[in-house]
């Protein structure tokens, strides 16, 4: 793996943490190394053809990139046990039954064009609400009680920024806000 000053790791399990969402789209073989690093991202779009699959165990081995970590959280303890442990593969459709996939797309095109489009959608947020939600967000996966005492500093914070008043500026006039991220 590589590591150093400023460098992100890839599977999420090192800080710092990701401060901009991760949109992904996938097609085709999707396995253990890729699975992982599929579950590092915060919404995630698979094309119908997609397999997914931890099969480490089958060959001597264990998800040892976070698989582990995130598919029962994502998954439902369960659902992660019954693919990890048995090595079994799975298409999109179980992935959204499971909350791993958010969307099914019919093709690799789509499912690309549809992780385009949410990314959009998100870009055109307050990128300083935007960053709040997910630091909340990951603040509640490791301390939940930590988190709701954040919220009222962080809603305080926001309160004060330049994208909060545009933001409401541009509701009241009915038009699209120009967020500048301060």
């Amino acid at each position: 793996m590589m590591d150093g000053p400023g460098f992100i790791d890839p599977l999420g399990r090192t800080r710092p943490a990701l401060t901009k969402p991760l949109v992904v789209a996938v097609h085709g073989d999707t396995w253990n190394m890729a699975h992982e690093l599929f579950l590092v991202a915060d919404i995630r779009v698979a094309s119908e053809d997609t397999e997914f699959g931890q099969d480490e165990n089958t060959h001597g081995r264990f998800p040892g990139g976070g698989a582990t970590v995130r598919f029962p959280r994502e998954a439902g303890w369960g659902n992660a046990m019954r693919f990890i442990l048995t090595g079994d593969h799975w298409g999109a459709k179980e992935g959204l039954r499971m909350g791993t996939v958010q969307e099914v797309a019919p093709n690799r095109d789509a499912a690309l064009a549809k992780a385009v489009e949410i990314a959009n959608k998100i870009a055109a947020c307050g990128p300083l609400g935007i960053k709040t939600s997910l630091a909340s967000s990951r603040m509640a996966l490791e301390d939940s009680q930590a988190a709701l005492a954040k919220l009222g500093d962080q809603y305080r914070a926001l309160l004060t920024t330049r994208d909060f008043q545009e933001g409401r500026d541009a509701e009241a006039q009915k038009r699209p806000p120009v967020y500048e991220g301060r």
